[in-house]
């Protein structure tokens, strides 16, 4: 567990250098004299900069349904979490029970303020951005901010919004809507090609070449986006690498996806995936070796003032290659 402990005294001596504006402040986060809240966050008068115990939050990411043509396996995303990048803070816990939600947009916490201000409340007691319509002022909320980090101090305080921020109520984090776009690009496994291919032999020890055919979800890039209100994440997914397991106990990886092969290429071995058999398939059901694929994706994810990698992987439909061994006829 991360612990990120303030600058007490100095930012408390600093607080009380300023100015103060009931619009611009947060209400303090701190207990009755100064001790310890239960939500693990303790706060000098006026400094919302303290102890912060980052815990687990946010929900589990889901893997993807099955796609025609491509099996998905494993959603590699795992819990969704929040962040801090001022002054190196790091990951923080996406509810703090004193501060509210956590917003990825400006990195700070929003609470609702309870109770509403009333109808003809005094200006000051909607905070900023809040419109000067009263009935304008009805249809948002009153909320209070507050930013954690060394001289983020005056960032908070009584905020007016129209809808919740992002991540209000468990609201989906920058990852779980990468997930969702992920979802949305329907990857696929390889749509295996081979030389030799359907209805034709290959020989024991000569070259065979292994192929993806080529298209956005088999191999990318493929871009998407996923948005919740106040925040878009955009995911572009590409192809690291493809494991072909050949069915005679043997894999073959490939980084690349593979030369498709061509009559003008003769018994030449394959620049960058391909594999030699040592024994005939005649021993296999139908005759014949078969085929599977796992393609490993990495989709590079940014939004909400963040970014990260998410690892996920799709099985291809098999296929089925038959080997069959050379025979020497003596003349007479």
């Amino acid at each position: 567990m991360l612990s990120l402990r303030g600058r007490g005294v100095l930012l408390a001596a600093a607080a009380a250098a300023v100015p103060l504006h009931l619009g611009l402040l947060a209400a303090p986060a701190s207990a009755e004299g100064g001790g310890k809240p239960s939500g693990g966050v303790t706060c000098p008068e006026l400094v919302p900069d303290c102890d912060i115990n980052a815990g687990g939050g946010g929900g589990q990411g889901k893997p993807d349904k099955p796609r025609p043509g491509g099996k998905p396996s494993g959603g590699g995303g795992g819990s969704a979490k929040c962040y801090i990048e001022w002054d190196n803070i790091g990951e923080v816990p996406c509810h703090d029970e004193d501060m509210g939600w956590f917003n990825p947009v400006g990195q700070c916490y929003w609470e609702l303020l309870e109770p509403q201000p009333a109808k003809d409340a005094a200006d000051w007691e909607w905070g900023t951005a809040a419109p000067d319509s009263g009935a304008e002022r009805a249809k948002g909320k009153v909320y209070n901010v507050t930013c954690p980090g060394a001289g983020r101090e005056l960032m908070g305080g009584s905020t007016w919004s129209l809808n919740p921020p992002p991540g209000f109520g468990g609201g989906p984090t920058p990852e779980e809507l990468a997930q969702e776009a992920i979802k949305k690009m329907r990857l696929l496994g390889a749509d295996i090609r081979t030389a030799p291919g359907a209805g034709k032999t290959g020989l024991v020890g000569m070259p065979v070449w292994i192929w993806n055919n080529k298209t956005p979800r088999t191999w990318g890039p493929v871009t998407d986006s996923a948005s919740a209100p106040g925040i878009t994440v955009t995911a572009t997914a590409t192809v690291k690498k493809i494991e072909y397991v050949m069915g005679d106990g043997g894999s073959e990886v490939c980084t690349t996806a593979g030369t498709p092969y061509e009559k003008r290429f003769g018994g030449r071995t394959s620049p960058d995936c391909g594999y030699r058999y040592t024994k005939t398939s005649a021993s296999q059901p139908d005759n014949a070796f078969t085929v599977k694929a796992t393609t490993t994706w990495v989709v590079h994810w940014a939004g909400g003032g963040q970014e990260g990698d998410i690892t996920t992987t799709r099985e291809a439909e098999p296929a089925q290659i038959t080997i069959g061994e050379a025979q020497a006829v003596a003349k007479p």
